[in-house]
């Protein structure tokens, strides 16, 4: 089978799912040296070891092949890879984000598996369905179950849905999307250590995860769901907004 070599930037980390015959298995995406989309698997992972020695921002070097039975057209199969630990710029990010910046309408006609939108927050509906505190395997595993199984019966312990327009696509009507980022279950346990009301707890959760994102300049990375094909958001960046008058001072 063919094989090549790319330098991909991570954007995506997503949790581990398990694999009867490989463990724990973790799926990356991210963008190559031509500008195009990648999920890129499987790296094997195991808690508590670092079987994986990189995070999203950094670059990778990946000798890739074609995967055994996933037809997205982003998706590739990884033979090996080394961490070229040369981590990208939150400016260079910016401009890069930009760049590949699209809606879900068009990903849709593009018949795209993966891609970036610019949204326009206007709610976030957030259910508390447990107050337990659920450490990283535990997640894990419960992550797992969430994407293999049907959404009613496996809960999250917070699930969070954002309700966003894709900015500058006036054909977009709007959408409610789940977030499956490990940021929001780190904040939902840092709450649940000291408070276990669950209307506080959802109050500080959309206080940082809708007032504060208001306020940078967001971006939802998007991702399809390999069996039901439907939308997810499976990473976010929350950029300091650019400084525009200082901008504009020094732009000669």
């Amino acid at each position: 089978m063919k094989q090549e070599t790319e330098k991909i930037l991570v954007l995506v980390r997503a949790t581990p799912e398990e694999s009867k015959k490989h463990g724990y298995l973790v799926c990356v995406a991210g963008i190559n040296e031509k500008g195009e989309f990648r999920r890129v698997y499987p790296f094997e992972f195991s808690y508590g070891e670092k079987l994986i020695d990189f995070k999203k921002k950094d670059r990778i070097e990946v000798v890739l092949t074609e995967p055994d039975n996933d037809q997205r057209r982003e998706s590739r199969k990884q033979i090996r890879y080394k961490n070229l630990h040369s981590p990208i710029e939150d400016e260079e990010l910016r401009n890069l984000l930009r760049s590949k910046v699209s809606s879900i309408e068009k990903l849709k006609e593009e018949n795209a598996s993966l891609g970036v939108v610019k949204p326009e927050l206007l709610d976030v509906k957030i259910e508390i369905n447990s107050t337990e505190i659920y450490d990283k395997q535990q997640y894990f595993n419960l992550m797992g179950d969430y994407l293999v199984e049907k959404r009613e019966k496996v809960k999250m312990p917070v699930e969070l849905r954002y309700h966003f327009r894709c900015k500058n696509d006036p054909a977009c009507n709007g959408h409610q999307i789940i977030l499956l980022d490990w940021e929001l279950n780190e904040l939902a346990r840092n709450v649940m250590r000291t408070d276990i009301d669950p209307k506080s707890i959802e109050e500080k959760i959309r206080n940082k995860f809708y007032d504060f994102m208001k306020e940078r300049d967001l971006y939802f990375v998007m991702g399809t769901h390999f069996r039901f094909k439907t939308w997810m958001i499976i990473g976010i960046f929350y950029l300091r907004k650019e400084d525009k008058k200082q901008k504009n001072l020094f732009d000669f």
